[in-house]
């Protein structure tokens, strides 16, 4: 599944390969449910990157069926 990760403040997308867009969503959640300073995501091709959680603009998890997105926006 393709899931697209907007940053804050710019008009930059970060795309990435994922089987387990479940455990992408549950990384994303738990940073914010415990004020994680990054966001650590990783890849179908074993890439990881870390976004800065404050920067990020919103998920959109994309498959055959459809988009499903999901945004947040910094508390502090």
């Amino acid at each position: 599944m393709k899931i697209k990760v907007g940053i804050a403040h710019t008009n930059r997308v970060i795309e990435i390969e994922s089987q387990d867009p479940d455990g992408v969503r549950s990384q994303i959640e738990e940073a914010f449910a415990g004020s994680q300073p990054m966001v650590w995501l990783q890849d179908s091709d074993g890439t990881r990157i870390g976004i800065p959680r404050d920067k990020l603009a919103f998920v959109e998890f994309e498959s055959s069926e459809g988009r499903s997105g999901v945004g947040f926006a910094s508390g502090g």
